[in-house]
Order: structure tokens, then sequence, then C-alpha cells
């Protein structure tokens, strides 16, 4: 997967709808069942082909094309599903919908329906017309889907950022290796016994050009940067004592060499340079490759109270689909979550291969789940804690902030260009400029 922090420049959708890497068309290969059953909708879906645009481009596309050929070659309900994966989703989904026409599916992130939400249709009713235990489905990211009482996308895939550590040089530091830090305070302390500049070691990589890393960080410390006031959005990071706290924190890490001025943290990470880092699911791959010993947890808890702050990718439906091909979209979108003989489902088989937490409760709850450590590492322990990202997730301009607003301002405090007070002050009117376009 390619990571965040290299789609700044990208408009919105191109920018949220992001996690995914892959090429081609195709069919698919799990062990779920690919039968359909009587709590399906009871209009005939037989020789439907129904189209699915994603932009996967990389192992994980690789293995939703497997899945979704098993699926075509399975389903006993004459069902064909064509899958499209492109580098552009964004360019491809403007030019489909300037004419009205679009797939059947689209898998994206949740925040897309800010810009193309007039082209999804409601999925409110996919619970009754296939009889899936909506409990089942961790409420939250049903919420993170939803608009009012409007859902538009079924979970896919839930994107968190997560902290993890060097075992090894938490070890020649003196630290236990086994345990992280649990605090924000101890982040800190423990980065600064780690640094050894004579060797290279820095004991944190927050990169100042990595704008999720760093929203997912201070979000800890000072809350969400965009909030709704009554009726109008409002901004938050002029006198935000948290935010404040947070780039104190940043600047005197540099200041002290325990973290270096680098673009490419993750890069040093596998190098065994850095004691802990901040990112995705993904910074396991390299890690793993390299051979560093690590260890993951969730991001300690800060200022601003508990919470999982986290991307929703999902399923949505276009409003060009047929009521035939609705119907298809929703029988494939069943047997992805939906567990065969062996227990297994397409949806359990991507966490544990491409290391994303579960939103099914049956997927958490799974043998196979609980026996993989770093999957439990990375799954809350509170389903009800908030999992909005920056912004309240109902904020259209999230956009703007992660790229007009937080890259200057964490690069003034990386190479020092004025007070704190100062900087937050810029960052208000920065963001303000984007909340100001939806009030």
């Amino acid at each position: 997967m390619k990571k965040w922090k290299q789609l700044t420049a990208l408009g919105l959708s191109a920018l949220l709808a992001v996690s995914m890497v892959g090429c081609g068309a195709s069919s698919g290969s799990s062990s779920g069942s690919a039968s359909s059953d009587s709590s399906s909708s009871d209009s005939s879906s037989s020789a439907t082909t129904i189209t699915f645009w994603n932009s996967f481009t990389g192992a994980d596309g690789d293995m939703l094309t497997d899945l979704v050929d098993q699926y075509n070659k399975e389903n006993t309900d004459g069902i064909t599903v064509k899958m499209d994966i492109t580098s552009d989703l964004d360019s491809q989904l403007s030019s489909a919908y300037s004419v009205d026409k679009g797939p059947t599916i689209v898998l994206s992130s949740s925040a897309t329906r800010f810009t193309y939400g007039k082209y999804y249709q409601d999925i409110s009713d996919f619970f009754d017309k296939t009889g899936m235990d909506k409990s089942d489905f961790k409420q939250t990211y049903l919420d993170y889907c939803s608009e009012g009482d409007k859902l538009y996308f079924i979970p896919f895939q839930i994107v968190g950022f997560y902290l993890y550590w060097n075992k090894d040089l938490f070890q020649a530091a003196g630290l236990d290796p086994e345990k992280g830090p649990s605090t924000w305070d101890e982040f800190a302390e423990y980065a600064k016994k780690i640094a050894d500049p004579d060797k290279n070691i820095y004991g944190a990589g927050i990169s100042y050009d990595y704008n999720y890393q760093i929203a997912h960080m201070m979000q800890r410390f000072g809350g969400l940067a965009v909030t709704k006031d009554g009726d109008k959005w409002q901004a938050n990071f002029k006198d935000n004592a948290g935010y404040k706290k947070f780039l104190t924190m940043y600047s005197d890490l540099i200041k002290a060499g325990a973290n270096p001025t680098e673009k490419d943290t993750d890069s040093m990470m596998t190098a065994g340079q850095l004691g802990m880092t901040v990112g995705g699911p993904w910074e396991t791959a390299g890690m793993d490759k390299a051979g560093i010993n690590y260890g993951v947890e969730l991001l300690p808890t800060g200022d601003a109270g508990e919470m999982n702050s986290v991307e929703v990718l999902g399923f949505s439906i276009s409003t060009s689909a047929s009521d035939a091909e609705k119907e298809a979209a929703y029988k494939f979108i069943k047997w992805w979550n939906t567990a065969g003989s062996d227990g297994s489902s397409p949806a359990l088989q991507w966490s544990l291969k491409n290391g994303y937490p579960a939103y099914l409760n049956s997927v958490e709850q799974s043998a196979d789940y609980q026996s993989n450590e770093k999957l439990k590492s990375m799954t809350p322990s509170n389903p009800d804690a908030p999992s909005d990202f920056i912004t309240d997730s109902s904020f259209p301009g999230i956009g703007g902030i992660l790229s007009d607003v937080i890259p200057p301002m964490i690069n003034s405090v990386a190479f020092d260009s004025g007070s704190i007070d100062d900087v937050l002050n810029t960052a208000q009117e920065n963001a303000q400029k984007v909340v100001d376009q939806y009030n």
C-alpha cells in the first residue's frame, strides 16, 4: 500500500480514497461459501454482471483479485463481478459520473461521499435485504459510513495508525523491550534515552513530511481540528493547549537530537535507526522484511481522552446501478462478510493477511484473529471510542486541513521558523479559510 503522505497534493477524493494499490480486471478465491440463501431479496439476479472499481494496485490487489475470482467461480446465482483496478480512481469516477455512468460497486474511503455523494445510493436496506446481522458490525464504523440516517458504505477495511518500537534499541537503552510507552511523556522520555548520535540512532521518528502521522498524534493531545459549534464549523488551532504541548514535544525532541529532521522516517525505522515511530499497518511489511525485532500497540491516550482515530474504507453502490445489479452487489458484499463451513470468510482472511483490525465482531472473536498478536495489539479495547480522524467525520473539508494546514504548521516547528503560539495562530488562519468554504 502506498503511504498516505504522498497524496497531499491530490484532490479530496484521491487524497482520502487511498490505501489501495493494484491493476487489471478480474473475477477471484477464499474459503467462504459463495452460495446465497433465502435471506437475500427475492428478485432474481441470474446472469447478472456487475462492475467493481477500486485502486488496490499492490500485493493486496492480487489478493483481492483472487477472492473476486473465487466468488465468480463458486457463486450459484449467475453473478459475475468484473473488477477494474486503477491507479487513478478519482479521475475514473469523475469521468464516469459526469455522464451519469459509473460502476456498480466502488471500494474507497468513506470520505469520498463528500465528493461523489450524490452518485452513491443509500444502502440502509442492506441488512434487511441480505439478512446479515447488523449488530455484528461495529457501530462506530457504520456511523463513519453514514450521513444522518443514510448509510452509504459497508465497511471493508479499517485504517488506523499505531506505535511501533524497536525492541533491540529499547533493550540497549535499558528499557523493557516488551513494553512500549504508555503515555506521551514516556514516549518523549524513552526517545531521549534511546538516542545515540554517534551511531546515528534516534529515539523517535516523527516526520515533518507525514501529515497523516502528525494528525493522528496531535489529536491525541488537543482533540479534533474542526468541530461543529451549533450549525457552524469551527477551527480549533488557536490557543489549543494540547496542540501546543504536542508541537513543543516535537521541537524539544529535535533540539535534543532524539528526532531527525528527515522526510522518510519509515526507511530509518526499517534500517534500525529509530527507537519508535507512528504509522499504519503497512509498516510491518518493511520491518518484517528487514528483520527488525519490533513491537506494536495502540497510540497512547493523551490529554484529549480515549479515541480510535481511523479512516474507514468501504463498499458503496452507484446510483447508476439497476435494481438487479444492486441485488447482485448485496450478495457479493454479503459473501465477503460471511464465514464458510471452515469458519473463515474473505473479511477474516483480509485482516489476517494484510494486518488490518476487524470491523466485524465475529472476525475479532475468531480463534485465528485472537491468536494473531499483532492484530490483537492493534484492536481497540473500547469499541465505542470515538473514531473521528482529525476533524468531525462529517466535515467535508478534511482534505484541506491535511494538505493546507498541517504541513506548513509542522514544517515551521521542525525548522524553528517562529514561536509555537505564532505557528498555531497561522494554522488557525489557514484552517479558517478551509472552514469558511463549508459555513
